[in-house]
């Protein structure tokens, strides 16, 4: 499994072809059809993270690979009440297998919280748990009163079968009507506010330029916001260039709305790039251009746009203080102390840390929020941190 992990940086930005399938449909959706999904058009809206926050979806991989029960205690500290742990096809694993016997002293009382979700598909499973999991909308139509939350499905790699099977297997243990969209991206690279403005990268229309099975569609940036317009609620949408170098071309690299209005934006500055030299230094200045660009189309589109700090991106390792999690009145930081790319040594802008965890907690607490900072040098690593490796499930009275 600790050889398997090399590859995981690859696995955000490259698709493998899978199996070729023989369905007829049109396009991939999974365990349905079209006009299954063309019911749902128009019947729901995909949450914002800032909204209240009832449940957190994390794979096992977190903890059997990275060791992050703190990461649980302070989801579950921020008031969510269950924790839905991913779990591979027939692996055996139950609550009381031993990989969970740290967990159990860490939560205490609070480890009945703890749900496992095995897929339904074989296979390994990836610790990024924002890129395969469903997004938690609200039902607008009348169709069932009682079930406000509804799952939205999109595909994930097809080389990535037990991750994509993620949502069906939610949706059969609780319940929740899922509605299978038939268009690649990553929850990383997506986001919403409660205008329905709607935020995404070119990845997404890298993502679906080609066909990785039979029954996938070839969309175009316009197709692919009219499906986002239809099934996740957007009133609008937008799609940025990807940022360039960092391999993801997640736009939670860069940003994150903190309410309707409010966005932070990462800003990469000369006082860190003081430290860089060379092809960082030029692979940074670029960096900061994009950034810079980015800031103002959203200040020209009406946003409170709040620049956040921006570590200095070294041996293609780009930390970022946006990739957090807000859970409830709660904001999960990541911290970046000792590389783990490194044997011995330090970042290059080791100094300024303090200072830049020092002014994300002042923007952060400057909204509202609670900061707590959890340890993610091993995790950003591998292309991503607290974000990356956790997924929100809306709370609804």
């Amino acid at each position: 499994m600790r050889f398997f992990l090399l590859f995981l940086p690859f696995l955000h930005f490259v698709t493998s072809c899978g199996q070729p399938s023989t369905a007829s449909l049109k396009g991939h959706y999974e365990e349905s059809d079209e006009q299954k999904a063309n019911a749902y058009s128009g019947k729901q809206a995909v949450v914002p993270e800032y909204f209240p926050t009832g449940a957190v979806i994390v794979s096992l991989p977190l903890l059997s690979l990275y060791d992050k029960e703190d990461f649980i205690k302070e989801i579950i500290n921020a008031g969510a009440k269950d924790i839905y742990v991913t779990i591979e096809k027939n692996s055996g694993i139950t609550l009381k297998s031993s990989v969970f016997k740290t967990l159990r002293t860490v939560l205490g009382n609070d480890f009945k919280n703890i749900h496992l979700v095995e897929q339904p598909d074989s296979g390994r499973i990836s610790v990024w748990a924002r890129d395969w999991s469903p997004l938690g909308a609200e039902a607008n139509d009348i169709r069932d009163p009682a079930k406000k939350l509804r799952f939205l499905d999109l595909n994930y790699y097809s080389n990535r079968k037990a991750d994509d099977s993620s949502p069906r297997a939610l949706e059969n243990l609780y319940a929740y009507s899922r509605v299978s969209v038939p268009v690649y991206n990553e929850g990383g690279n997506f986001m919403v506010n409660d205008s329905g403005d709607c935020l995404m990268s070119t990845r997404v229309v890298d993502a679906n330029s080609f066909k990785s099975r039979n029954d996938d569609m070839i969309l175009s940036a316009q197709e692919i916001k009219t499906y986002y317009k239809d099934f996740a609620g957007c009133k609008n949408v937008t799609i940025f260039q990807r940022i360039p170098y960092e391999g993801t071309g997640h736009i939670d690299m860069w940003g994150k709305f903190l309410s309707d209005k409010t966005i932070v934006v990462g800003e990469l500055r000369e006082t860190t790039l003081q430290f860089l030299s060379g092809s960082a230094l030029t692979v940074a200045t670029e960096m900061q251009a994009y950034l810079e660009d980015r800031a103002q189309d959203l200040i020209a589109a009406g946003y409170d746009v709040k620049r956040i700090p921006m570590p200095a991106p070294e041996s293609r390792v780009y930390r970022s203080y946006t990739n957090s999690l807000i859970v409830n009145n709660t904001i999960l930081v990541p911290r970046y102390t000792k590389p783990s790319f490194k044997v011995l040594g330090k970042y290059s802008d080791d100094s300024l840390l303090a200072d830049y965890e020092a002014e994300v907690k002042s923007i952060y607490e400057s909204e509202g929020y609670k900061v707590v900072f959890l340890e993610s040098d091993d995790l950003i690593s591998y292309g991503g941190a607290v974000h990356c490796v956790t997924m929100q499930v809306p709370k609804f009275d």
